[in-house]
């Protein structure tokens, strides 16, 4: 009878150590499953950054494009003023062209441009019914 309850316990003892083990192992298993997405998720988060980067990279050199070309023009823009204001004091020519009165046609375009595109019935619609819009491409009746 000794032999049955050692042999018992012993079953026991195996089986309950069998059920460690299998627990242990399924914890394992589950937690370097949990490892292996976080790894993936890390990486996946690295990959979306270092597309960001690269767009923000690309989007500071466009940027600095576009500022140093602003500038150009604006250098451009004040090169030509100074040009147009020292031909107005030099010249006496230009200067009494750049005195004279507009004709009314080309005054009327400045006051009223024509209105083209499919847009034009929206901007006659602020205007007033006595103002109306020159035709685009008419020609002038004065």
């Amino acid at each position: 009878m000794e032999l049955i309850v050692k042999s018992f316990i012993t079953a026991l003892f195996v089986g309950a150590l069998g059920l460690v083990i299998y627990v242990q192992h399924n914890s394992l298993r589950a937690a370097k499953e949990r490892a292996d997405h976080a790894e993936q998720a890390t990486r996946d988060r690295d990959d979306t950054l270092k597309t960001m980067m690269e767009a923000a990279t690309r989007k500071q050199k466009a940027a600095a494009k576009l500022q140093a070309a602003r500038d150009d023009i604006a250098a451009t823009l004040t090169e030509r003023e100074n040009l147009i204001e020292s031909l107005l004091h030099d010249d006496s020519t230009i200067r009494t062209w750049f005195d004279t009165p507009l004709p009314d046609a080309v005054a009327r375009l400045r006051e009223h441009p024509a209105v083209t595109g499919a847009d034009a019935g929206a901007d006659s619609q602020r205007l007033p019914s006595d103002h109306t819009l020159q035709p685009a491409g008419g020609s002038a009746q004065d």
